[in-house]
């Protein structure tokens, strides 16, 4: 099958639209480790998880715009995507992402203490409860440990 110029000129901006997704997906993988501050190993997983939904992205771009064919022209225009998003958008996009996230961190937060606020005050009273049940239980032992040798030797 023969494919014009023009085609292939689509199928160019398809995958530098795709390149500038996978950059806007890199922002928002960016922030989330921004604020998450995840460990070592948490680090590397997320890196695992973002490359592979970035190859997913790519792969499945291939196979809408060119059923799969994988040509230079191809690979040039997801990396020209990216390196644009990255160049112009980012900057821009980036700071807005971190509010977004923070704001909804926050307000989950605060839909969760709302939830929660009854169990914890339970929680409270019921650990009041049990430092007084389990210090009457120190003292029963500590009595009964005096007066071990006159109960068991009463017959």
């Amino acid at each position: 099958m023969e494919i014009s110029m023009l085609m292939e000129l689509h199928m160019f901006f398809t995958t530098v639209y795709g390149g500038l997704i996978t950059g806007f997906v890199y922002d928002i993988y960016r922030t989330i480790r921004y604020l998450s501050k995840p460990k070592k190993i948490m680090t590397y997983l997320g890196d695992l998880l973002f490359w592979t939904i970035a190859a997913i992205i790519l792969f499945l771009t291939v196979i809408k715009i060119n059923w799969g064919e994988i040509r230079g022209y191809i690979l040039l225009g997801f990396f020209l995507g990216g390196l644009i998003y990255i160049k112009l958008f980012s900057p821009y996009i980036y700071p807005i992402c971190v509010v977004v996230f923070q704001k909804t961190k926050n307000t989950v937060r605060f839909v969760l203490s709302i939830i929660f606020f009854p169990l914890n005050f339970f929680k409270s009273k019921l650990m009041h409860i049990l430092k007084k049940i389990k210090k009457t239980i120190i003292i029963l032992v500590k009595e009964a440990k005096k007066y071990k040798k006159i109960i068991s030797s009463k017959k």
